[in-house]
């Protein structure tokens, strides 16, 4: 039997024997009960479904190592904002009070006016904090988990997008 539908095609032509196997498949299919065709379409729609819940379990997994990406950059801030909490408190603050007795003793021998050395020892002071809160919140603005948040989103929600093209 296979000699002859081998013999039927010819050798030069796989395109012609792909639409015959078709056209025998859709023949055969239109022959085979309603109870077979049926469970046909039940058995490519499981293995439509595995292949759904596969990519599933996937997207889950990659959202895991993004959360323990996201984890360690976490940890990794924290304990750099720590360590600068730390050096702020100890050795900057030896510095500059060091800096400031130097201004304030030089701007007094300048101007020779309590008031005016302590305002301007007092904006540079403020200057300075300004200047660490930014740097603070520039650090701490990286902690956080936005990316794994935003793939659990997508997988278990529906989107605004696919929620506007379902319309």
């Amino acid at each position: 039997m296979q000699n002859r539908e081998a013999s039927g095609a010819p050798s030069g032509a796989p395109d012609q024997a792909a639409e015959q196997q078709q056209a025998a498949s859709e023949q055969a299919k239109q022959k085979k009960p309603l109870v077979e065709q049926t469970l046909d379409q039940l058995a490519e729609m499981a293995a439509l479904g595995l292949s759904v819940k596969q990519r599933y379990i996937g997207q889950v997994k990659l959202a895991g190592k993004t959360a323990k990406a996201e984890w360690q950059l976490t940890a990794r801030s924290l304990t750099i904002a720590a360590a600068l909490v730390v050096c702020f408190g100890a050795g900057i603050i030896l510095l500059w009070c060091s800096i400031l007795l130097l201004l304030g003793y030089l701007l007094f021998q300048l101007i020779s006016s309590i008031l005016i050395t302590a305002a301007a020892l007092l904006l540079l002071q403020f200057a300075l904090l300004f200047w660490c809160w930014r740097s603070l919140s520039h650090l701490l603005s990286q902690v956080g988990f936005s990316h794994t948040w935003q793939q659990c989103r997508r997988l278990f929600f529906v989107s605004e997008e696919e929620d506007k093209d379902a319309d």
